[in-house]
């Protein structure tokens, strides 16, 4: 998941709370069960942090839920049906740039050990011409 930019407004969530209407207990509890749609940022102390983006989230979740009386398995599945094309495009392009960075590594490795085998079989050849060199004497 991207990091949060560090001008992008946040809030706590009794901040979020009183903007939405919807108990501390409540958000809690669909940051539990709605986990992979709702991603809230936390500090390193472990304090949420909600974005815009999030607030939406929360809305939708409640709107889905109470207004419209689905179960929670439904608005599961509405949910990740809502948003499979824009989340799976992000992961898709996380695992791109990871398998790129793999990639190059793996270049990397690959000429560290050509040059490892170049210096070990001109080391065996100058070892041989020595061994030559020390048979005449």
């Amino acid at each position: 998941m991207k990091e949060k930019a560090a001008d992008e407004p946040t809030m706590t969530i009794g901040q979020v709370s009183t903007e939405t209407g919807l108990s501390i207990s409540t958000i809690r509890f669909y940051e539990r069960e709605f986990g992979g749609y709702l991603r809230v940022h936390k500090t390193p102390g472990g304090h949420r942090r909600y974005r815009t983006e999030d607030l939406e989230k929360l809305r939708r979740i409640h709107r889905l839920a109470h207004e419209q009386g689905k179960p929670l398995k439904e608005v599961r599945e509405t949910l990740v049906s809502e948003l499979d094309p824009l989340l799976l495009r992000k992961d898709v392009d996380l695992l791109l740039d990871v398998f790129e960075s793999l990639v190059q590594e793996n270049v990397k490795l690959e000429a560290a050990l050509k040059k490892m085998a170049e210096r070990v079989t001109a080391l065996e050849e100058e070892g041989r011409k020595t061994k030559k060199r020390f048979k005449l004497f």
